[in-house]
């Protein structure tokens, strides 16, 4: 398996390129790769090449690189775009890393009445960081889009006028899904909405019921924050895999 690492600024690398930090030591401590070892650099914007290891240098350890057969990929033909409440400590990254494996290609923190956690400012490096990671995990060419944290009633507003098809993780919602299903038919926006764990306030309700947005039942127990995002990316995923848009 040819292991991916992730290069910014692949575009003007040309046919050289090093390997410093993170990915230096993600290649040589954590992968073990060595000199003469093929591996695939991407840029997180639709970009790839092939590349080969021609040095290790250490103090500071560098990988040296010789790049070649450049390629890029059109972004997706479906958005799949996130918006959640945060779940506790770690279980972010948690769902973050398993969503992009998934197809998510936007994330956007849901701010609600019954919120535990705030997305704060110094939080966006780390996901940024986890997203590379499962992107090189997945092979996924294009990094998520990460957003400024939003509350529903500002979201519902900011959903006015567009085409995009809004589901929303609810118990009282629709089982089995096919109208929901036809929904996502050609559609090239969809936006998953999973609310707090304690659920969504009756005002709260109150809006989303006004909004007129398709609800989805994800089963009968009470499914915490990141496992609910996970069905809910997985579901649309099959759907748009299965009508020739896949994420």
């Amino acid at each position: 398996m040819i292991h991916w690492l992730y290069l910014p600024h692949l575009e003007t690398a040309g046919d050289e390129a090093i390997l410093e930090g993170i990915e230096a030591t993600h290649a040589i401590r954590a992968r073990r790769l060595r000199i003469d070892d093929s591996v695939c650099v991407f840029d997180g914007i639709g970009r790839t090449a092939a590349a080969r290891i021609s040095e290790v240098t250490q103090r500071p350890l560098q990988v040296h690189l010789v790049i070649d057969h450049h390629e890029h990929w059109p972004s997706p033909t479906t958005r799949i775009h996130l918006i959640s409440a945060l779940p506790k400590g770690d279980r972010q990254a948690t769902m973050l890393d398993m969503a992009t494996q998934l197809g998510m290609t936007d994330y956007t923190p849901l701010r609600c009445d019954r919120s535990v956690s705030q997305a704060r400012v110094q939080a966006y490096d780390r996901w940024r960081r986890v997203l590379i990671e499962s992107c090189k995990q997945s092979h996924r060419p294009w990094l998520p889009v990460l957003y400024p944290p939003v509350d529903l009633k500002e979201w519902i507003g900011q959903c006015t006028g567009t085409n995009a098809v809004n589901v929303i993780a609810d118990k009282r919602g629709a089982t089995g899904g096919p109208a929901i299903e036809s929904c996502l038919l050609n559609t090239e926006h969809v936006c998953l909405v999973v609310g707090p764990e304690g659920g969504f306030s009756d005002p709260e309700r109150e809006r989303l019921d006004e909004a007129k947005f398709e609800m989805l039942s994800l089963g009968d127990g009470v499914l915490r924050v990141e496992t609910a995002a996970v069905a809910l990316i997985a579901f649309a995923g099959r759907v748009l895999v299965s009508t020739g848009s896949p994420p």
